[in-house]
């Protein structure tokens, strides 16, 4: 055989190994696409489900607590990849993921401080009710109240985040939209309908904190 056909057969060979290899790495990139537009639509999943259910009862926690933790889930996946193929969408769905999962975080704990606030401002009131003007009395009463304003501050902080974070998401998911499909995305009218909500419950609680405790007669 001439050194023309060796040549040409090995070069033949290389052009089969680079077009292998590169279709190989096209195929990794294409899964490992598919692996973070999954993630993003998961957590996009548990956020619609958690704003959906931040009125809800006591099961709200729970369940926003295990959406939370679904959420830190496909962060820590996003982040043990090598994502150097697809840089501008990992950089992306870093942001949306972590502030998916921040939310989350701080709908459960709006959820818990108003169940405990709820709690403390029963007892207040029904402390009130028991009124008989002793120094017994008014000891209770005091720290009752006292109980009462912690777990308020408490939801008020909490509040206070979840806001923030929530007028942060529309950015966020920006960066993500090219790479998703619409129905991943919420609404920037559902994000200001949420976060209407919990400002109008925390108004709610002060006004009702502020009915339950006039204390500053019995001091």
């Amino acid at each position: 055989m001439s050194r023309a056909k060796l040549f040409i057969i090995a070069l033949a060979a290389l052009v089969a190994v680079a077009a292998g290899w590169w279709g190989y790495g096209e195929h990794q990139k294409r899964e490992q696409r598919k692996s973070i537009v999954a993630l993003l639509s998961d957590t996009g999943a548990q956020l619609r489900a958690g704003l959906s259910a931040m009125d809800g009862g006591p099961d709200a926690v729970r369940k926003l607590d295990e959406q939370t933790a679904g959420a830190d889930r496909n962060l820590s996946a996003l982040k043990s990849m090598d994502a150097s193929r697809q840089s501008a969408l990992a950089e992306a769905a870093d942001d949306y993921l972590l502030t998916g999962r921040e939310i989350l975080k701080r709908l459960a704990a709006v959820q818990r401080y108003r169940q405990l606030l709820s709690e403390s401002l029963q007892a207040l009131v029904g402390h009130m009710r028991a009124d008989d003007h002793s120094g017994a009395w008014v000891q209770q009463a005091v720290k009752a109240h006292e109980r009462a304003k912690k777990d308020h501050r408490d939801l008020a902080l909490a509040t206070g985040a979840l806001d923030k974070l929530l007028q942060s998401l529309p950015d966020s998911q920006k960066k993500i939209a090219p790479y998703v499909e619409a129905g991943v995305l919420i609404g920037d009218d559902a994000i200001a309908a949420a976060r209407a909500r919990a400002l109008d419950s925390l108004k709610q609680s002060t006004a009702e904190i502020e009915k339950a405790g006039r204390l500053d007669a019995f001091r």
